[in-house]
């Protein structure tokens, strides 16, 4: 657990505790905390800040979907980021990221293992930057818009090695849950996705007045990308469909195959065995029951037989 924060104070960026970062609140350019845990601490500095309950309730509840609401002293943003873990992308993880922007303060909440904020955090020290707090929002989607990226990387490299599975001659029985899983992962990667671009055009089409018309063009730039990864998601999801047709239809065609074999080798058996059962019928009275030849003339006939209706199948194609 950890809550940190920073500071805007003489034209720099400066990290402080939480005290430090409430003492400073109305007086510093900026002053943004950050915290992946519930605390009494934290609770007592949004009590401060005078947040509506429901918001209150939002950042510490996880929520699936992204969303914004403006309540005119602040803003909320509700986003999502994208990981894949090392299971690969059929384990698609989620992780939660609340945005509370202020006139002239940021509040974030997040699950631990999200590195974002912790990211953006330092690159603003080590840089010197001085953002207000629309820049902060910025650059904490950016970054997560960025990171889902190699995510959507991951399904496509997924995509492609099943698309190759499912061509083979002699399918795998794994190929279809495998295609479930991901399919149900893209579900998922999609509802994020298109969910936070709804959000991010929202932000970048100007509706709220906490975001200055200055701040428009980041935010469509990270709308773009958003967009971009919204699309690329439906192109995998339509891919996989195709995936998984084709690989019933191999399904399909083994099995038409097997079936047309084993009819072939029923149909070329059966005048044989009705030969082999009138001659193995055990009547002493019987009509060439003693030829001297009956039992090669016996023979002979049947494997004519089988080869007149294999040459037949050939000829029609059936065996091809």
């Amino acid at each position: 657990m950890a809550i940190t924060a920073l500071l805007i104070e003489a034209g720099k960026p400066v990290s402080a505790t939480l005290s430090e970062a409430e003492a400073a609140l109305g007086t510093a350019a900026l002053v943004w905390v950050d915290a992946d845990e519930r605390t009494a601490e934290v609770d007592a500095f949004l009590a401060g800040l005078q947040l509506h309950p429901l918001t209150v309730e939002d950042v510490f509840e996880t929520r699936t979907t992204p969303k914004i609401e403006d309540f005119g002293k602040y803003l909320y943003v509700l986003a999502h980021a994208v990981r894949v873990p090392a299971s690969g992308p059929a384990d698609l993880d989620q992780a939660e990221l609340d945005i509370v922007i202020g006139p002239n303060w940021v509040f974030t909440h997040h699950d631990p293992s999200l590195r974002a904020p912790a990211l953006v955090r330092e690159e603003t020290l080590r840089l010197g930057r001085t953002p207000d707090a629309p820049r902060i929002a910025h650059l904490l989607l950016d970054r997560l818009v960025d990171d889902a990226m190699p995510a959507m990387d991951a399904f496509d490299d997924a995509v492609e090695q099943l698309e190759q599975i499912s061509l083979r001659p002699i399918p795998h029985r794994s190929t279809v849950p495998r295609v479930i899983a991901l399919r149900a992962a893209l579900h998922r990667f999609r509802r994020t996705a298109v969910h936070q671009r709804e959000v991010l055009l929202r932000l970048a089409r100007g509706e709220f007045a906490r975001i200055s018309p200055e701040e428009l063009p980041f935010f469509r730039d990270v709308h773009d990308h958003a967009v971009r990864i919204a699309d690329l998601v439906d192109d995998a999801r339509e891919l996989l469909g195709g995936v998984l047709e084709a690989h019933l239809a191999m399904v399909s065609n083994r099995l038409n195959e097997i079936t047309k074999v084993l009819t072939m080798i029923a149909t070329v058996f059966l005048p044989v065995s009705f030969i082999a059962a009138v001659y193995g019928m055990n009547f002493e009275h019987m009509p060439e029951l003693h030829t001297r030849y009956g039992y090669p003339a016996a023979w002979i006939a049947m494997l004519a037989i089988g080869a007149v209706l294999v040459v037949w199948f050939k000829k029609r194609g059936w065996l091809d």
